[in-house]
């Protein structure tokens, strides 16, 4: 997929509309497992956008395999990105240490800045998405939206 940088930039701040490319950007991330969410009203903005894995439908099917997992149900590098912020800026506005932020982001437990964190994002508006399997002790579907 052949797609110029510059509409890649365009499309992702939003300064683009409906065109081949959005559509082919669109496909890619859908291809890769990624489940673009929000409650379109027409007259009105595009309301509760985000992004999260796909998920099974029911938990009785799961295959680890088939479906994109994670080992927290929480994704702090997609609500700081929802958000719009760089690891500096949400450092200056949430008070935790940028070491904190970078590893709670891959996955590595940080216990005394995980629950100020995720207040944080939270408290910015943002909703945290996904479920757990006892079976699997996998998270599926994880990502972000905007809370209502």
């Amino acid at each position: 997929m052949k797609i110029p940088r510059r509409a890649i930039a365009a499309v992702e701040a939003g300064e683009s509309s409906v065109n081949d490319h959005n559509v082919r950007l669109l496909e890619f991330y859908e291809s890769k497992g990624i489940e673009f969410l929000g409650e379109l009203t027409f007259g009105k903005d595009v309301a509760r956008s985000g992004a999260r894995w796909i998920a099974p439908e029911k938990i009785d099917f799961i295959e680890s395999e088939e479906y994109h997992t994670e080992k927290t149900g929480v994704s702090f590098a997609a609500a700081r990105n929802l958000l719009g912020l760089k690891q500096a800026e949400a450092e200056a506005r949430s008070g935790v240490s940028l070491n904190a932020i970078g590893k709670l982001e891959t996955g590595q437990p940080w216990p005394s800045s995980l629950e100020k964190l995720h207040k944080f994002y939270l408290n910015s508006g943002v909703e945290f998405l996904g479920w757990s399997s006892v079976r699997t002790q996998l998270f599926y579907g994880v990502g972000v939206r905007w809370r209502s």
